[in-house]
């Protein structure tokens, strides 16, 4: 079931406000019962929860046909969050996707410029200003880059993340999520 980003289906959202993005994939709608399965994996640290979002990933990657990048970058998390968290669910997702598609995973390049409020609660607005300036990158980013988050909701972090990946050099973004919310 997975969703072209770049297909028919855009939401009210993207047409309003295009995305910096060049192209995403997301496996799954952000909707009973995938919510449920994100919020264990995030937040109750249930990894067989993260296998299988990261699988079903995979699968939609794979079907989409969508040319592949140099390279995966994780959203990185604020050091702080990864260790009240103890781990960082885009790497945990990204990790065996790479691992299948023989594609680079690159943590550590993409940083957390600064700490942010959670982003969940917020208004979409709320949500582009609190993350503005959030990231950077730090050594060579090649010229196409997939970016792995766990869930794309007004899309303001992975926006954020695109232009950083932009201003340090590549010339084409992916995105890739396991679930998407349909937000228009």
């Amino acid at each position: 079931m997975a969703l072209s980003l770049a297909s028919d289906s855009i939401c009210g959202t993207c047409l309003r406000r295009t995305p910096p993005w060049h192209n995403g994939t997301a496996a799954f709608d952000y909707r009973f019962p995938i919510d449920q399965l994100v919020c264990r994996f995030k937040f109750q640290r249930d990894l067989a929860c993260g296998e299988l979002l990261a699988q079903e990933l995979l699968c939609a990657v794979i079907r989409s046909e969508a040319p592949l990048p140099d390279v995966i970058f994780p959203v990185p998390l604020h050091r702080r969050r990864q260790f009240l968290r103890s781990f960082n669910q885009a790497e945990v997702l990204a990790c065996p996707v790479a691992k299948e598609l023989d594609i680079p995973l690159v943590c550590g390049v993409m940083k957390r410029a600064r700490s942010t409020r959670a982003q969940s609660g917020l208004s979409a607005a709320d949500r582009r200003k609190n993350i503005r300036g959030a990231f950077r990158c730090e050594g060579a980013v090649p010229p196409h880059v997939a970016l792995v988050d766990d869930v794309l909701t007004t899309g303001a972090t992975l926006a954020e993340c695109t232009r950083a990946v932009l201003r340090a050099g590549a010339s084409e973004v992916s995105i890739w999520v396991a679930a998407r919310a349909n937000v228009s």
